[in-house]
């Protein structure tokens, strides 16, 4: 894949919207491109990433554990998946499986936070958006709390 293709799925996804022309080309520079057959895996819950993947094209499943109540979701381009993996040396909470050919790209963590540190406008905006994803995932999970309750 080349830079500008890259470059575009990233100027896609929020978590990437301050980063000008000159980030993008580096962050698509420090990428490992991965393509996927069908049925065949991105990650398994439980590994340790180190970074954080893009869809680009094709179709992604993420499996949660039967321990994380055995879920399942699809995954549509543009994604970003693992987007803590780019901030925390976290194992991932869930599996996720190509359901057809897909491309992806690899966001190497130490790479994203050596551009962040020579940055710091781009970490406040990163964060900004990490909060802002954070918040609408405690406010659904307490939307559902009504329908747990006696």
């Amino acid at each position: 894949m080349d830079d500008e293709t890259a470059m575009a799925a990233f100027r896609e996804l929020e978590l990437f919207a301050d980063f000008n022309d000159d980030h993008l080309r580096l962050l698509a520079f420090v990428c490992q491109e991965r393509i996927l057959a069908a049925g065949e895996t991105l990650c398994e819950a439980g590994d340790m990433v180190g970074g954080a993947h893009v869809l680009v094209t094709g179709q992604l499943e993420a499996v949660h554990s039967a321990a994380e109540g055995g879920g399942r979701y699809r995954i549509m381009p543009p994604s970003l998946i693992g987007e803590i993996g780019l901030m925390l040396d976290k194992p991932r909470a869930t599996g996720v499986v190509a359901l057809r050919r897909s491309e992806v790209l690899f966001v190497p963590r130490e790479a994203f936070m050596k551009l962040l540190r020579s940055h710091p406008d781009l970490a406040q905006g990163v964060a900004a958006t990490l909060r802002g994803e954070l918040l609408r995932y405690l406010d659904s999970i307490s939307g559902l709390s009504g329908r747990f309750s006696n």
